[in-house]
């Protein structure tokens, strides 16, 4: 951020135009970022309002991460992204306090609301946890509930993949009795 200030006022200099007049500090370039990226994120809601099929797909899959404010401690993350055709768009990546079907539900509402696709969305994609998958307070179900209509409920295809990859390695390769594999010759 510091080096912006020097940057901007070498350019305005080296443009022969007097640094006086512009605003330039830390603050003001701060808050004028803060605007171009509220102003870039509703025009890309905008695009993908105007793009987006009938029937696009809610992705997640929750995540624990690092956290942005200190170090060495981690926090639950949910990406949520909306697909369509062979498009997608991450909306939103909420932070969760309490890593409940309820909270997901309530986060994915707000994501949906917010980039205009309540009506549009009828397919859920995600890992098969009880999580996401319970029959009365899995995200799953209560997103149906927060809809008032039933969703076509779509196993991650990653994690099936996963399952399968690990049958076959359980089948194929057997657990190592402690003996080397190879020699040396």
């Amino acid at each position: 951020m510091g080096d912006s200030v020097f940057k901007l006022e070498a350019i305005i200099d080296a443009l022969g135009c007097n640094i006086d007049e512009f605003p330039i500090n830390k603050s003001s370039i701060q808050r004028i970022r803060t605007e171009k990226r509220k102003e870039r994120v509703e025009s890309m809601k905008i695009d993908f309002q105007n793009e987006v099929q009938d029937v696009p797909t809610l992705h997640w899959d929750g995540k624990l991460l690092p956290t942005l404010s200190a170090r060495k401690s981690k926090e639950e993350r949910l990406p949520i992204v909306i697909s369509y055709g062979l498009k997608k768009q991450l909306i939103a990546v909420p932070r969760l306090d309490k890593s409940t079907g309820k909270e997901q539900a309530q986060a994915f509402w707000k994501a949906i609301l917010d980039w205009n696709l309540g009506d549009k969305v009828q397919i859920l994609c995600c890992d098969t946890t009880a999580l996401n998958t319970g029959r009365f307070n899995g995200a799953c179900a209560l997103l149906e509930q927060t809809f008032y209509r039933e969703m076509l409920l779509s196993s991650c295809r990653h994690h099936v993949y996963e399952l399968v990859l690990k049958a076959e390695f359980s089948v194929k390769i057997k657990t190592s009795d402690n003996k080397p594999r190879y020699s040396t010759l």
